[in-house]
């Protein structure tokens, strides 16, 4: 893994879910990559004890945090708390390319 990348040599697709990859890991921070073709969703989950970032590249997504849900185009930022259920869903007729970044899975 290096240390200098470009967000475009992580984008992709797979059409039975959303696509996945990590660009930088350390025992302290995960930084990756979703992406979501039209009418692919992310269902409600929740991370322990960890905090999660979505910033938007491409396309519109609709991010629900908690209770809120919220449509968010190329600039967007959404958080999600430790522990507070969030899901996102492609809301537009493009990818949706999303920079995430939270602390990884605990060994």
């Amino acid at each position: 893994m290096t240390v200098f990348s470009h967000y475009r040599d992580h984008v992709g697709a797979d059409p039975a879910r959303w696509f996945k990859s990590t660009i930088f890991l350390s025992p302290h921070m995960l930084v990756g990559m979703d992406c979501l073709e039209p009418g692919q969703a992310q269902p409600p989950h929740q991370h322990a004890g960890r905090d999660k970032l979505y910033f938007v590249i491409e396309g519109e997504g609709e991010f629900t945090i908690g209770a809120e849900t919220r449509r968010l185009g190329p600039g967007g930022m959404a958080w999600a708390a430790a522990d507070t259920p969030h899901a996102v869903r492609n809301a537009g007729p493009a990818r949706l390319t999303m920079l995430i970044a939270m602390a990884p899975e605990p060994k």
